[in-house]
């Protein structure tokens, strides 16, 4: 596994899947404890909506804490209500399955 740091210098191409979701979730990881909690997944999900400002209404408070407590009853496997890399990692991978 790369590092965050590390992926700067590499090429584009040559950055794999797995290097890819680290950085997606390294960015999200705002206090770097290595976990994705509710609020760093609010975070998230308030970035995507933001940047698609053109045709999505913004999503109720609501909306949001469904969406949340949605992925923390999916991918939260060991239920200490956060997402660790290894817990997020498998989830991309079975999403991407389905």
């Amino acid at each position: 596994m790369v590092t965050t740091q590390k992926l700067d210098n590499i090429p584009f191409e040559d950055i794999s899947d797995d290097d890819d979701l680290y950085y997606l979730f390294s960015i999200h990881d705002a206090n770097n404890d290595g976990f994705l909690d509710g609020h760093e997944l609010r975070e998230a999900f308030t970035d995507n909506i933001i940047g698609n400002k053109d045709e999505q209404p913004p999503l109720k408070l609501e909306e949001i804490i469904e969406m949340i407590d949605h992925v923390l009853l999916e991918d939260d496997m060991d239920n200490d209500g956060k997402i660790s890399w290894e817990e997020y990692l498998l989830s991309q991978t079975y999403h991407q399955v389905s």
